[in-house]
């Protein structure tokens, strides 16, 4: 039997900028979660990801779905590429922290 994951698990991995592992529709994936939010067409939760493996790229996932969830380490950048408007996401609950750039002073 898979083991569900909290939202508050969720939330912190994502707070605190970390890789994570779990299992989702039956497949082992890693990942680095940049995002939990409500969904536009259903309300359901979803958490936007960029998948390491098993093949790299942005993913949409289904928080329901996902099972046997585990931290991995830090996260070693967030991505320039990451966007937090998605057209399929009507609210956030949690976002990843992207630091400001420094000012640099003249």
């Amino acid at each position: 039997m898979r083991t569900p994951v909290s939202l508050a698990t969720v939330r912190s991995a994502i707070s605190k900028s970390q890789r994570t592992s779990f299992c989702y529709e039956g497949m082992m994936m890693l990942a680095d979660l940049y995002l939990l939010g409500q969904a536009k067409k259903t309300g359901a939760f979803i958490v936007i990801a960029w998948c390491i493996q098993p093949a790299r790229g942005w993913c949409h996932l289904r928080y329901s779905l996902m099972r046997d969830f585990e931290t991995k380490g830090t996260i070693d950048g967030v991505r320039d590429d990451f966007d937090p408007y998605d057209a399929k996401i009507v609210s956030i609950d949690t976002q990843i922290f992207r630091p400001r750039a420094r000012r640099v002073q003249a």
